[in-house]
């Protein structure tokens, strides 16, 4: 098809799995436009070099791209050369600065041969975006980096400098000081990261007040670097990340621009991290000194995260903070830090006196604090007297995990007045909650993973309780719910993984007694509950609109008695229910079912007489349902169905009466070996609006697809696996127009494609365990080369490929 095309000017390959193009790719003289981005490309061909009217290249996210080809250097029209996302180039061998039109070049690569040099830049002067210099390890020349012009490129806006991770071993740390030096960017620059950088210090340019758009800075493993630079006094950095910096020991006065006219240092910083310094034992801040210094007034966030070493206080202010995070830092002290806008705290592995005295600060204590999340092994209790969060009145979220030795007490002495979200995971030795004053305004209610949880607390089982969402998982000792009825508010409720829950709790079901208030439940999901035998008299609520019911194995049956008319119902699935025999002849009246999934009921053996008569269902799946002997009788009515998966239904022997729904537009037909009817009865061709279609285990099929009865023209995509008799592909494959792939797997006896070839749409060929058909489509030696060298995207594999 490409072939008839010589005056393209636009192709885009994106996404296909190609490894490589075709030599004739240089015929298109006219293209401008070339996409192979997120594509399995390893090389490009030499001929790629004729296409001198090309203006975009992109390659973004190719990454088993290894080299690119020197020709490149021809293509002077490009503008643009994406090579965003290629973590495996390793070489950009050409002259980059003969393409001095380039605006968009993402990445150089800096040789250590006599490939691309960092001067390579100093003629592209209409560069804008992004670039990334990788590499810089191989300078050999400080002149050459100061060639580049850095500074002259007024069009970038992010710059990426990085040196090789092995380059920290070496001894030049003098020569590295010496590139980054020469490196000084254009004022306009807004972002800057720097990375695996040798050197002891920093340049003096950055730093430089007069950088005034540098809004994002990262220093990355920058290990032997002792100091940081003075950046308290970029006007508009917002986001500050210090990472891996082995070698720095304090953090200083100097950091903060101590000693120049800096009166607010870091006056616009909203987001500060440091992370993995090993070896930093002290933060010094310029306001201990000098208590009228107003320093970080708009940081809204600070994580410091794994800096074992790190002792002494943290800074005294931080007034505009709302997220605080401290990590794996054992030797921090407790810090009276001020800062009344805190709303979330997170402390994990630390020292638990540290968020004592945060919470109990007599400044944060009366101001709103809605989130707080604790990993702390030493955590005992938050409902005795004197605990960290005892006088937090005004707590809206709280979440605890991995406190190993958490045990609430059994009299409540205080009452989370504001708390509206709970969420309690890995805590095994939690038993039992407080039963009385608990929690008077939860809305949200989660318990993971908490081995020896026995019973949950009975507040929650009354009639004035706000809870809206209660998810419990993980928790093998529970056996039952309150006494009560859950309240009528709660609109999702989910319960997973609980082996010893034999009830579910009362009000979950509505009965014909008008006196109680009708349930507003939307969501209900019962996974893996072994033990749980059946479900309370009466209907599920009408509000009802997901139910999932997963591995409950006593359960023989949804009841007709359990499924309300006009219930709300768009999403049912039942998975790994072994002995369910039969489904509810009213699931006919459930009218606003949009998706009905079946899957691993081994008794389920027929559907309701009546069939399904559904008006808007639109996906319906029957999997591993091994005693099925038939479909719902009148499929033809399902006028909204469009997705249809049939699998792994052996006792299954033909497709009901009148075919298959004829809106269909995925059709999925997979191990069902004695389905007696022969693909030609599947009149397939009537589902003209078919696109995806699978097929495999069928033992009889000798040719695809019929000769007699072709496939609908709309199809998109075919895949056909396990026709362990298949033998050849049909002439009616050469008429589907708008075929983009076409995947064949264990095939064994496939050896024949049709006479008049494949499609000439075809996008992508793909051949796995077919080692007949394999053969002859071997490039170059294959007698079928010919005929399937033009599709672009080839697969042609076996197990041992």
């Amino acid at each position: 098809m490409l072939r008839r095309l010589r005056c393209l000017r636009v192709l885009s390959l994106s996404g296909y799995s190609i490894t490589e193009l075709p030599h004739s790719i240089g015929d298109f003289k006219q293209l401008r436009y070339l996409n192979l981005s997120r594509s399995r490309i390893k090389l490009l061909p030499q001929s790629v070099g004729f296409l001198l009217n090309l203006q975009t290249l992109k390659l973004q996210g190719c990454e088993e791209l290894t080299k690119l080809p020197p020709v490149i250097q021809n293509l002077v029209r490009l503008h643009v050369l994406d090579l965003t996302g290629t973590s495996n180039l390793q070489e950009m061998p050409f002259k980059v600065g003969n393409l001095k039109n380039l605006q968009i070049l993402s990445k150089l690569i800096v040789d250590k041969g006599i490939g691309s040099a960092v001067s390579e830049l100093r003629g592209l002067l209409h560069l804008r975006g992004e670039l990334s210099i990788l590499g810089l390890e191989n300078v050999a020349d400080f002149q050459d980096v100061s060639n580049a012009y850095l500074k002259d490129k007024d069009g970038l806006t992010e710059l990426n400098l990085q040196w090789s991770n092995e380059s920290l071993n070496s001894q030049n740390e003098e020569g590295q000081m010496h590139v980054l030096e020469r490196l000084l960017p254009h004022k306009n620059l807004e972002k800057l990261r720097i990375r695996f950088y040798g050197g002891r210090m920093f340049p003096s340019w950055l730093g430089d007040p007069s950088s005034t758009n540098i809004a994002f800075l990262e220093l990355y493993n920058c290990r032997r670097s002792t100091s940081l630079p003075s950046l308290g006094r970029l006007p508009s950095l917002k986001k500050l990340s210090i990472i891996g910096m082995d070698r720095l020991q304090k953090v200083d006065v100097m950091f903060y621009g101590h000693g120049s006219t800096c009166s607010k240092p870091f006056p616009s910083l909203e987001f500060l991290r440091f992370k993995d310094m090993l070896e930093w034992t002290y933060w010094s801040s310029p306001s201990q000194a000098n208590e009228d210094l107003e320093e970080f007034p708009c940081l809204r966030e600070l994580v410091v995260e794994n800096c074992p070493n790190l002792s002494g206080m943290l800074p005294p202010r931080f007034l505009s903070l709302v997220k605080l995070v401290i990590k794996r830092c054992p030797n921090i002290k407790a810090s009276p830090m001020s800062s009344p806008s805190l709303g979330e705290l997170n402390v994990e592995d630390s020292n638990e006196e540290l968020r004592g005295s945060i919470l109990q600060h007599p400044q944060n204590g009366a101001v709103q604090f809605p989130g707080f999340s604790s990993n702390c092994i030493g955590l005992t209790s938050l409902w005795k007297k004197g605990a960290i969060l005892w006088n937090i009145a005004a707590l809206e979220r709280l979440k605890i995990k991995g406190c190993s030795q958490f045990v609430p007490l059994a009299e409540n002495e205080c009452v989370f007045t504001s708390l509206k979200d709970l969420q309690i995971e890995s805590c095994p030795n939690l038993a039992f909650f407080p039963q009385t004053g608990f929690l008077p305004k939860l809305k949200h209610l989660k318990l993971k993973d908490c081995r020896g949880l026995k019973s949950l607390p009975s507040t929650i089982m009354i009639h004035n309780c706000p809870l809206e969402e209660l998810e419990i998982e993980s928790c093998p000792a529970l056996t039952c719910f309150p006494s009560g009825r859950l309240p009528t508010t709660l609109r999702r409720l989910k319960i997973r993984f609980c082996q010893a829950l034999i009830s579910l709790p009362k009000g979950l079901m509505q009965t014909d007694n008008s006196s109680i208030s009708i349930s507003h439940l939307e969501n209900l999901e019962i996974i893996d509950c072994p033990s749980l035998i059946s479900f309370p008299k009466g209907k599920f609520p009408s509000s009802l609109k997901i139910l999932k019911i997963w591995k409950i194995f006593h359960l023989e049956s949804l009841s007709d008695w359990m499924l309300p008319k006009n219930s709300s119902l768009e999403f049912i699935s039942v998975i790994d229910c072994t002995t369910m025999e039969s489904l509810p002849e009213c699931l006919n009246s459930l009218t606003h079912l949009t998706e009905l999934n079946l899957q691993s009921c081994p008794a389920l053996k027929y559907f309701p007489e009546m069939g399904l008569q559904l008006p808007n269902l639109r996906k319906f799946e029957v999997s591993d349902c091994r005693s099925l002997q038939s479909l719902p009788s009148q499929m033809l009515s399902l006028t909204s169905l469009q997705y249809l998966t049939i699998s792994e239904c052996p006792c299954l022997l033909s497709f009901p009466k009148g075919g298959l729904p004829l809106n269909l537009l995925d059709l999925v037909i997979w191990n069902c070996k004695n389905l007696e009817q022969p693909i030609s009865e599947w009149n397939l061709h009537n589902l003209v609006s078919l696109r995806d279609l699978t097929i495999a285990g069928a033992p009889d099929m000798v040719s695809f697809p019929d000769e007699m009865r072709p496939l609908p023209t709309s199809l998109m995509y075919i895949y056909i696996s396990s026709l362990h008799n298949l033998q050849s592909l049909s002439e009616g494959l050469h008429n589907l127009t708008m075929i983009k792939e076409l995947e064949i797997c264990d095939c064994p006896k496939l050896q024949r494609l049709p006479k008049a070839g494949l499609p000439a749409e075809l996008g992508r060929f793909c051949i796995r365990d077919c080692q007949l058909l394999k053969q002859r489509c071997l490039k170059d030696k294959g007698a079928y080369w010919p005929m399937i060298a033009h599709i672009p995207c080839l697969e042609i594999e076996t197990p041992d490929d």
